[in-house]
């Protein structure tokens, strides 16, 4: 049976049984900043098991992508080499919020893996937590489990926790007996033994106690139940092979990746754990770029990055030397297609994604690699890597730490890791944060609580502002800050302060939720409403209006005068103007991501935005910077759109059905089952809940601010319609009437002809200041050529540079010359900056100059002088330091040691 097949037979099951199916969530994880991947099915599940969310189905079931390649959850290093380890897999669960228990998901995991995936029953064992008899006893008598095929471990083994204190409860595992070949051949050999006899495919946990800071266990009022089973290793089980790396959700990509290699796949053969490598790290590479994630230097794209360049290391044992890994993430995309759909759609951005990737690397590779044989060479005796080389790798050739270390292990070096953790922390500063940070910020409890209570009420607020402007609506709750955070209150009064500006701002912004509101809660890259309440002798300013939790509404008040209390009815009124000049730029942003993939291509997605009263800001997924005629183009389109009055329509429709008439999900949105549909005219369609114009007209105009690069593979457009560009417009105008000014042109079209005839000015200008440096410099070399023949040393010439704004430029100058007329000597060179504290200094060794002698290792030793760093090759170093005072100490080191390396 194929993974393909057990992952359907898997859902319809449940989906029979009375389980919602529910689709994967996002590999990056939401609401949950102590993940830096899905790691398990639960993960878009945990805030329903705590009881902060309630949702409308209690049994739930899905086939969830999981990574786990970072933070505590790190599989990275063993993948490839055993049988099971993987960065990205598939995890089978079925969940129960409150529902059923212990009888039934023993009963559903029993008969699917018996019935459905008709596993024999003699070959089944089961375990459960020591003190479960509960478990126990429904496995014997409700599944006829005999006695003896039923182990009982303690709490390492079967017992599970979500933290330190709240749910937990008892494990029960179901595993297969794969036989004795798989078997350690010890007489001892049974259930719980380390070898791979006995292998667990099923955990169930039974979410039945809350456990307090003191250890106590209480019972919780509904126990809920999470499962998860890894699809790979069912599969290996109905496969009947020794390995997941053996199965069809492997072996495709395997056998195309031989293609390219021109090899076979031999599973005795060293090169098979390349093989695998590969295999697995292209469907964690694809699915994590399809998810959004991008290599960086830090967080969930450094380990991305990581992935990818172990894959590139593996393919060059296979003699792969090129690019290749955007083509086995394409055979991913060709296996996965069916269950994944978004991938095809997203296939062009993914390849050329890991393609940027890839040429970024191998430019470096090889670099980088000819630098660890230049330091491996200079250890002699020793066989430790010092920790500034791996460092180096790191920072200049982009190798990761951890494939220093494997490289170093080929050749029996082994790594200064202390030095190398050194170095970083002084590059690390404003990295710190790194992956714990990296999770979207966790929502307050306050939100999750409250939510759940107006649901039980069924009194969670409407919004009604797609319809009307204001409305009159009971207030429901009040949240008042306090040094503490936030805490519910029944009633606020403004506080009595003198009228002045300074005052107003100092006043306590309160949070109002009514049972109904016109006011906009930002969402979806749109930014809150504005406007004001009044009612029952009460007054406030809104603010802003936030969506902390999907249900509620949120609206931020400045209180002015009067008292607030919940069950009094107050009348909103939304600022009507700020209302149509982000409806105006919400609708622009629609526009903008339609031109540009008619521009760029189909593979640009949105990866953010901003849509504001006075400007919208749109990042998308790109890897080059947009050319002038590019830009010209996107605004051209928009405008012509704009200006033909496109009509813009809004429709709620069934999600599969929005997207099946070809509409955009827009990023960083949720969306329920029934979504809104924003059409303009017959070109634009995305799902989208924000507030739009009824007519493209009425943006009036589009233009561009600027466009920029924010990431690796994203760009950004910042734009501006109807006021915001016509003041952006006059702005520009107004700063070219300055330059007239300034010019003294006659009148604005003079002035591309003045700035003409001042470039060739300059140009003129330059070539006459090098000339006369050339001149200067020409007598510098004789005067220094000079200078080291009366002092005896002919052929080592130092000397110490006047201060020039060229810096290390001017030296590379004189050095060139001092070769040419000199090709035997170790020229030595040096200038204090035109900057306090800044020291330049050169060496290099000349092309007929005594062999033996190497810049790099010249300048490393007498560049402590000037507490200066830098670097280069045999025949060149150069670098800077901070102590000016120490360049006539360090060149005058240059003589004696040229003649110690020489023996003179």
């Amino acid at each position: 049976m194929k993974a393909a097949e057990i992952r359907s037979r898997f859902l319809n099951y449940f989906q029979k049984n009375g389980h919602a199916v529910i689709e994967s969530s996002s590999l990056v994880p939401q609401n949950d900043p102590t993940l830096l991947f899905t790691n398990a099915g639960m993960v878009q599940f945990k805030d329903v098991f705590l009881g902060k969310e309630k949702r409308p189905y209690t049994r739930a079931t899905s086939s969830q992508k999981c990574v786990r390649a970072g933070g505590k959850h790190n599989d990275l290093e063993n993948v490839g080499f055993t049988a099971r380890h993987h960065t990205f897999f598939e995890m089978l669960g079925n969940f129960s919020f409150g529902d059923y228990f212990k009888k039934e998901a023993i009963h559903f995991a029993w008969e699917f893996v018996t019935q459905e995936l008709k596993m024999p029953k003699e070959r089944l064992y089961v375990t459960v937590f020591e003190k479960d008899d509960e478990a126990a006893e429904i496995w014997q008598k409700q599944e006829g489990v005999p006695r003896e095929r039923i182990y009982r471990f303690g709490e390492k083994d079967n017992f599970w926790s979500m933290g330190d204190t709240g749910p937990c409860g008892p494990c029960s595992e179901i595993f297969i007996d794969r036989g004795e070949k798989y078997g350690c051949g010890k007489a001892t050999c049974a259930m719980g033994c380390d070898c791979d006899r006995y292998m667990e495919f099923w955990n169930l946990v039974f979410m039945q106690f809350d456990r307090a800071a003191d250890g106590k266990l209480t019972p919780l009022p509904k126990p809920s139940v999470d499962t998860g089973a890894g699809l790979e290793r069912i599969a290996s089980i109905l496969q009947e092979v020794d390995t997941n790396y053996d199965t069809d959700a492997f072996q495709h990509i395997i056998s195309r990746t031989a293609g390219l290699a021109g090899q076979a796949y031999d599973r005795a053969k060293d090169t098979a754990v390349s093989f695998r490598v590969i295999a697995d790290h292209s469907r964690a590479t694809t699915f994590l770029i399809a998810d959004g994630v991008l290599p960086s230097n830090e967080g969930r794209g450094y380990v991305l990055r990581r992935i990818i360049r172990r894959a590139i290391r593996h393919g060059k044992k296979l003699g792969l030397n090129t690019p290749f890994l955007h083509k086995t993430a394409g055979f991913v995309i060709e296996q996965m297609r069916e269950a994944y759909p978004d991938l095809v759609e997203k296939k062009a951005f993914i390849e050329k994604a890991v393609l940027a990737e890839e040429e970024q690397f191998f430019r470096t590779l090889e670099r980088g690699l000819a630098l660890m044989d230049e330091e491996v060479a200079k250890l002699g005796d020793s066989r430790i890597l010092p920790g500034e080389v791996a460092f180096k790798l790191y920072d200049t050739y982009g190798f990761p730490l951890d494939l220093t270390r494997v490289i170093c292990s080929e050749r029996g070096l082994s790594v200064d890791e202390a030095g190398f953790e050194k170095s970083m922390d002084r590059q690390r500063e404003m990295a710190r944060k790194h992956w714990k940070g990296s999770g979207e910020e966790a929502t307050n409890a306050i939100y999750l609580r409250l939510a759940g209570e107006l649901a039980g009420q069924g009194r969670l607020p409407r919004f009604t502002g797609y319809e009307r402007m204001s409305g009159t609506a009971e207030a429901v709750a009040i949240l008042v800050p306090d040094e503490k955070g936030l805490h519910l209150a029944d009633a606020f009064t403004a506080p009595t302060l003198a009228a002045t500006a300074d005052s107003a701002e100092k006043a306590a912004i309160i949070e109002v939720i009514f049972s109904e509101t016109p006011f906009y809660g930002e969402s979806g890259g749109q930014v809150g409403d504005h406007g004001r309440i009044t009612g029952s002798g009460f007054e406030g300013e809104v603010i802003d209006v936030q969506r902390p939790v999907p249900e509620l509404i949120v609206a931020h008040v400045r209180p002015k005068s009067g008292t607030v209390r919940v069950g009094g009815q107050y009348l909103q009124e939304t600022d009507a103007e700020i209302r149509a000049l982000t409806a105006r730029n919400h609708t622009a942003t629609h526009l903008l991501h339609w031109a540009l993939r008619e521009v760029l291509g189909k593979h640009v997605k949105q990866a953010g935005s901003l849509v504001a009263p006075d400007l919208l800001r749109f990042d998308f997924t790109h890897f080059q910077a947009m050319t002038e005629e590019e830009l010209r183009r996107i605004e051209d389109l928009i405008n012509e759109k704009v200006w033909a009055a496109q009509p813009v329509s809004k429709k709620e429709m069934k999600k599969d059905e929005a997207i099946a008439a070809g509409a955009i999900a827009f990023f960083g949105e949720k969306y329920g089952e029934k979504v809104r549909v924003v059409r303009v005219g017959d070109f634009s369609t995305e799902l989208c809940g924000g507030t739009h114009v009824d007519n493209s007209a009425e943006i009036h105009l589009f233009k561009v601010s600027s466009e920029s690069g924010i990431a690796a593979g994203v760009r950004r457009i910042i734009a501006t319609t109807s006021k915001g560009a016509f003041a952006y417009l006059r702005a520009r105008d107004q700063e070219v009437k300055a330059i007239r000014d300034i010019l003294r042109a006659s009148s604005t079209d003079e002035i591309r002809g003045k700035l003409d005839k001042m470039a060739q000015t300059e140009r003129e200008l330059r070539k006459q200041i090098e000339q006369f440096q050339a001149k200067s410099a020409s007598g510098e070399v004789d005067e220094l050529l000079a200078k080291a023949r009366r002092a005896g040393a002919a052929n080592v010439v130092t000397g110490l540079c006047a201060t020039d704004a060229q810096g290390i430029k001017r030296l590379r100058d004189i050095c060139d010359r001092l070769k040419q007329k000199a090709p035997d000597s170790v020229i030595a060179l040096g200038m204090a900056g035109p900057e306090e504290n800044k020291a330049s200094l050169l060496i290099a060794v000349g092309p007929k100059a005594p062999q033996g002698l190497s810049a790099v290792e010249l300048f490393k030793e007498v560049a402590p002088a000037i507490e200066g760093r830098g670097g280069g090759k045999a025949d060149l170093a150069q670098g800077a330091g901070t102590k000016p005072a120490g360049l006539g100490e360090a060149l005058e080191r240059v003589l004696p040691l040229v003649a110690r390396k020489l023996g003179v």
